[in-house]
């Protein structure tokens, strides 16, 4: 059928029909048509026009003599090397609605090799995607470079450019596998890292970053950045940066509105400086605002130095945030932090619900499943379920409280250890409430220490600080929900099986009318995404529901 009949046949009553434009081969390489392709392979020929498979070009450096326009498409022969990297600079790509793409074509990823740099650099443009490469990284890259890197510093101009995509990437071998930064108050918009995996890299496997901040309003460099089914592993730290923390997984900062959403980050870490005062951390956000974390896993991560190396964060000057829906285990410190370190800083307004810690603080006294500590305001923290478990020198809570927070409402959440004290909380804690959660022990005498007394009854507690009570009324609980021994299961299916209570009903107590009470909206799902029904019982993970109670 021509182009004309089909045209016709579509458009009957209708005001007109637009042909689609003729094709018109690009006239030169350099020329500013947009639209191109250029394929570059290790067999090809730099003096070829590389437009085509077989005329394609031999080197990146090739490349990066052409102006790259909107709508141009760079492929690279998969299953080999290709030595150098790839640059883009203020005047190329630059349309969100025409990228420029960079990706791989044949059998497998291409591998970029380059030597000292960025893999792929991006300078003050966007509009830009890297597909289905790897990167490796080698020599300085390791000191100084991100494998994939954006960067803005456009200065006066404080606009963000919009659009950047990095999925199905391999990345090892840099100082951060991913970077996207900006300063002098420029940085991108409409950020996505989905899809890859970033290990063996030294300071973390993704980050972004922006200026510091101050003392005045926050300033975030970057907006709507997504991070979706990323793997960051093995990026060990250095064992040299003593000022700072290295050896994360994904770290989201200076950032407005972000998404961490079924990601993994395990066993980074191990290689950290020992004498550092701030630790690395599994998955965590810091100087940022709207970020939701959520139904992912942080495990095995680890720190040198006597701070953090926990599963995921709110760490300084993080507003109006969620950690919600994740899974944590076996960390070195934390399974969910939330600190402030700064009276001056806002950290207020965040989120930590039906999350689950199983088994986290393995080396570092002074921390819990949960830990609040600093200058935290605003925050509410329900429907969590914690497990911990003790080592030869260790006492691990379940809850550790430190001072200087204010209104905290600590709700519905299951405290389990086996023989520490389930909760520490010392030092001035203005507005700090803990109600209608559940309080046991597996082995050993029930204990909690409240502002430096140790109770060994619940009544007792509540009656001499006033916590667990709405009103008149009494909360909170101390029964025993029979979860089965969670310490070597690893995979979710298992974990909820066992963390459900398993002795009927008065081990799963109804947790209190968070709605009614506090107005608090608890959400749909637990943690792991099943129906809550219309009244949730204490804890992350829920039982099934009888059909009459709201639930499936």
């Amino acid at each position: 059928m021509t182009v004309w009949v089909l045209c016709t046949l579509i458009s009957v009553g209708m005001a007109g029909c637009r042909l689609p434009e003729p094709y018109r081969p690009p006239s030169t390489t350099d020329g500013s048509g947009g639209g191109r392709t250029f394929y570059i392979s290790p067999a090809g020929d730099d003096g070829a026009d590389g437009h085509t498979r077989a005329t394609a070009w031999r080197t990146l450096k090739r490349v990066d003599s052409v102006r790259l326009q909107p709508g141009d498409r760079v492929r690279l022969e998969g299953g080999v090397r290709h030595r150098g990297r790839l640059r883009l600079d203020e005047g190329e790509a630059g349309r969100p609605d025409r990228p420029v793409v960079i990706d791989s074509y044949g059998k497998g990823r291409a591998v970029i090799v380059p030597a000292g740099t960025p893999g792929v650099d991006v300078y003050n443009t966007a509009g830009v995607e890297v597909r289905r490469i790897q990167v490796r990284g080698q020599g300085r890259s390791v000191r100084d470079e991100g494998g994939i890197s954006f960067y803005a510093d456009a200065g006066s101009d404080a606009r963000k450019l919009e659009h950047v995509v990095v999925s199905g990437v391999d990345v090892s071998g840099f100082r951060h596998g991913v970077q996207v930064g900006g300063d002098g108050g420029s940085g991108f918009r409409g950020v996505r890292v989905d899809n890859s995996v970033l290990h063996g890299n030294r300071d973390a496997g993704l980050i972004t970053y922006g200026p510091d901040q101050d003392a005045g309003p926050p300033r975030y460099a970057h907006a709507d950045v997504t991070v979706d089914r990323v793997e960051a592993h093995h990026n060990p730290g250095s064992p040299t940066s003593h000022a700072r923390n290295t050896g994360s997984g994904i770290i989201l900062a200076s950032v407005d509105g972000g998404r961490i959403d079924r990601s993994t980050a395990h066993d980074n870490g191990a290689g950290s400086s020992p004498t550092a005062l701030e630790g690395p951390q599994g998955i965590w956000a810091h100087d940022a605002t709207r970020v939701v974390i959520q139904r992912s896993v942080s495990y095995h991560n680890r720190t040198n130095s006597h701070v953090d190396g926990g599963g995921f964060g709110l760490d300084v000057n993080v507003t109006r945030s969620r950690l919600q829906y994740n899974l944590s285990y076996g960390n070195d410190g934390p399974g969910y932090l939330v600190y402030a370190g700064e009276r001056r800083r806002t950290h207020s307004g965040n989120v930590v619900r039906f999350n689950v810690s199983n088994h986290d603080v393995r080396e570092l006294a002074g921390y819990a499943g949960i830990y609040v500590g600093g200058f935290v305001q605003d925050t509410q923290i329900y429907h969590n379920t914690v497990v911990t478990r003790s080592g030869d020198e260790l006492r691990v809570p379940a809850l550790m409280i430190t001072p200087g927070p204010r209104d905290v409402g600590i709700r519905n959440n299951h405290f389990v250890t086996d023989g520490a004290p389930l909760v520490r909380a010392e030092g001035l804690l203005v507005g700090v409430l803990l109600q209608g959660n559940n309080y046991h022990v597996t082995d050993g005498p029930w204990t909690l220490e409240w502002q430096g007394e140790t109770f060994d009854d619940h009544d007792a507690w509540r009656r001499a600080t006033g916590q667990e009570r709405i009103g008149d009324q009494d909360t909170g609980s101390s029964v025993d929900p029979c979860f089965d021994d969670t310490g070597g299961l690893r995979r979710a299916v298992a974990l909820r099986a066992a963390l459900t209570p398993g002795c009927g009903e008065p081990a799963a107590p109804e947790g209190i009318d968070l709605q009614g009470w506090f107005a608090i909206d608890p959400g749909p799902v637990d943690a792991f995404g099943g129906r809550i029904g219309d009244t949730p019982l204490v804890g992350a993970v829920q039982p099934a529901r009888r059909s009459g109670d709201g639930g499936q």
